[in-house]
């Protein structure tokens, strides 16, 4: 079955429109007929049809804030799409639903608009009367209303199908007033809920507040404390003090020791003494080195005066032994000074190291003491903070509770419908039409593709390739005679005229020195009796080759001629077991040449190619007018399509009223995919009794109009 169907679908690639034209053409009225009936029949029923009534409405339902935790989820698509089918749910839920159903007043106006809906014949017959009561409006509300979501978005469209338009209006404007319902109710159910929750905390937040003030009170107690906070500062304070003034005495007393080396190094020397900073900035020892300087510089002055003998010379000179005298005694004192400030500032040093331990260990202990303090009082500051902090949500879910709005907002309210969108007679009355009659032509197609056969030249007319012969049926035969060479035993019927006919088209659109290729759709249609026949023919002007190529079937030839010498065809060519001369041989009283078969079986697209026989053709044509290749039928073997591709002409015989429709066109698809075309096409025993026939064979010229390679 698969392969009819590929087979027929195959069909339409060959392009043949004509065709499918001539099928409607042949059918229209039945086609037009049965379409009609059939659209008819789907207008009565719609028009029958319970009316459904479409009402619809848009929303959108805006996200809680208090909901929002992180940028994340603000701009997350899953968190949107699972927030927005969570609303599409609940507002099919049950809990909606009930709101609806439970309510008296609601249930009345749907009975009402029930029972002022109006019924067809259809319903006025069959339908039974409806009880409305919840059960019935539940299923109503569950099976006919829908919910979308426009894609990235929170616009929500409801819609709902009703017999009534009224119906449909008046139930979505239920479900949206039942969801707002809902929603309001279940915030103040949670924020009530909440609000006892926290109030139930709040009880123990302040049991836990007076435990841990409790537990601070005790520790003070206990440890003789009031705050410590200002005593911790000033022994802080103490203990930079200590340090500042150590890190003092000790850089002074790393000075007065460099000092001492100093001295020491200078070994009574006063100009040494000197140069110690210390020592040569005193006041003392800087006026007596003042006055000395300017006791030298006045001998000097005299000595360009004076003799050194004289008194004031000398007098100067004695009061410089004197001042050096006074300077080594005041360096001295200084320097044993220096020696008993050193050894003060090593035993301050000492002092206030221990000093600064002993304020180091009494910060430490206040801090012990502060730490445990700390710890009661930082969890009598933390319940206070949870305290106030569950006392102001206890305040905002009171105030929640009297301030809850529904988060839902109507863009566009339920709408009245007019006019019914289900059925629509008119469109489905169209929409029949065009359905039956494609279906229906379908049908037909597949019965004259699948059961028809070719009964006259009109049936191919649409394919535009020209017909090159019709042959009339043989009905009786001469005692002796063969269909096989009718042409020489009867030259005088009408089969041979039909032959001649072929002859001169032939002759005349047709070049020579050319390869004809004879075929047909499948065996017993009559193509190697117009291949020989037109063999026959030609060959009374003509050197003609008659080559039988159905290599797989035993030589229909050979059992019809007796041969004097071994028998040698085209297999044995093929196979190199022959040369080419001697599978030659001349039909007795003619001069045609045929090779035959042979005896060799085999398959011959295994063993040669395309090129092959073109080329082993090419060389025929050189010594023959007319080369007659009488090919195996297209449909049972595959050698056909090689040879179509490497002869010069193919010619297609159809056997009339037994050529089905199907197959012909199969086959013409097969040629036409190997890159092959037909040239020619022969109507074989065709019943050219009835005068249209006979006079169709007259007016055919036309379709021989062709264009040489």
């Amino acid at each position: 079955m698969i392969d009819r169907l590929n087979t027929i679908t195959n069909i339409f690639d060959v392009g043949d429109l004509k065709f499918l034209f001539l099928v409607i053409k042949k059918n229209l009225r039945n086609l037009l007929t049965l379409s009609l009936i059939l659209s008819l029949l789907v207008l009565f029923v719609s028009l029958n049809q319970e009316k459904k009534f479409l009402s619809k409405a848009t929303i959108v339902i805006e996200p809680d804030d208090n909901k929002i935790v992180n940028i994340e989820e603000v701009y997350s698509v899953e968190a949107q799409s699972s927030r927005i089918n969570n609303q599409m749910a609940i507002l099919k839920s049950d809990e909606v639903q009930e709101y609806i159903v439970k309510d008296k007043k609601n249930s009345m106006k749907f009975e009402n608009l029930y029972s002022n809906t109006k019924q067809n014949f259809f319903q006025r017959i069959f339908s039974k009367p409806k009880k409305i009561n919840d059960k019935y409006l539940k299923s109503v509300l569950t099976n006919n209303f829908s919910v979308k979501n426009i894609p990235r978005s929170d616009v929500l469209e409801l819609s709902f199908v009703s017999n009534n338009p009224k119906i449909s209006q008046l139930a979505l404007n239920l479900i949206i007033d039942s969801y707002q319902r809902y929603e309001i109710d279940n915030k103040i159910q949670i924020t009530s809920y909440a609000s006892k929750k926290i109030s139930e905390r709040l009880k123990e937040l302040v049991a836990q507040m007076d435990e841990a003030q409790k537990k601070l009170s005790n520790y003070k107690k206990e440890q003789n404390l009031v705050d410590t906070g200002n005593v911790k500062e000033l022994k802080i304070k103490e203990i930079q003090s200590i340090s500042e003034r150590i890190l003092e005495a000790k850089k002074n007393y790393q000075e007065q020791q460099n000092d001492l080396l100093s001295i020491k190094v200078a070994d009574g020397d006063i100009d040494a003494l000197l140069a110690i900073k210390d020592l040569r900035s005193r006041d003392e020892i800087s006026n007596i080195k003042a006055s000395l300087n300017a006791n030298e510089s006045n001998i000097q002055s005299l000595s360009l005066i004076y003799t050194d003998k004289h008194p004031k010379i000398t007098q100067a000179i004695d009061l410089s032994e004197n001042l050096k005298s006074q300077l080594k005694n005041i360096l001295d004192e200084n320097i044993q000074q220096k020696a008993f400030e050193l050894s003060n500032l090593d035993n301050f040093i000492k002092l206030s190291d221990d000093e600064l331990q002993k304020a180091t260990d009494e910060l430490r202990v206040i801090e012990e003491k502060e730490a445990g303090m700390l710890k009661f009082s930082r969890e009598v500051d933390s319940s206070r903070k949870l305290y106030e902090s569950f006392l102001q949500r206890v305040k905002e879910t009171n105030e929640a509770q009297n301030l809850q709005v529904s988060k839902l907002k109507i863009i566009e309210n339920p709408n009245l419908p007019t006019n019914p969108f289900s059925p629509q007679p008119k469109k489905n009355f169209i929409m029949a039409f065009i359905i039956s009659f494609f279906l229906i032509y379908g049908l037909l197609y597949y019965r004259e593709m699948n059961s028809s056969v070719i009964k006259s030249p009109e049936a191919i007319d649409s394919l535009n390739i020209p017909q090159i012969g019709i042959l009339p049926r043989v009905d009786k035969l001469k005692r002796g005679f063969h269909i096989l060479q009718m042409f020489v035993e009867d030259g005088g019927s009408s089969f041979s005229e039909a032959i001649r006919s072929s002859r001169a088209i032939i002759e005349s659109k047709f070049d020579k020195n050319k390869s004809f290729m004879v075929t047909s759709s499948n065996p017993s249609e009559g193509k190697t009796t117009f291949a020989f026949n037109l063999a026959l023919s030609l060959e009374k002007s003509n050197k003609v080759l008659f080559i039988e190529a159905d290599i797989r079937r035993p030589s229909v030839l050979n059992s019809f001629y007796q041969f004097d010498k071994e028998i040698l065809g085209l297999g044995e060519i093929i196979s190199n077991t022959a040369n080419f001369k001697d599978a030659i041989f001349k039909v007795p009283g003619t001069e045609l040449d045929i090779i035959t078969s042979g005896e060799k079986r085999f398959d011959m697209s295994d063993i040669v190619t395309k090129e092959q026989v073109k080329k082993f053709l090419d060389v025929l044509k050189l010594e023959y007018d007319y080369v007659i290749v009488d090919s195996p039928p297209v449909q049972p073997v595959s050698d056909t399509l090689i040879l179509t591709q490497a002869s010069d002409y193919n010619l297609f015989v159809v056997r009339s009223e037994e050529t089905r429709t199907v197959s012909f066109m199969s086959s013409i698809k097969k040629i036409q995919n190997v890159g092959a075309k037909i040239n020619g096409i022969v109507i074989n025993d065709l019943d050219t009794s009835k005068d249209s026939y006979y006079s169709y064979y007259y007016s055919y010229s036309p379709n021989y109009y062709y264009h040489k390679n």
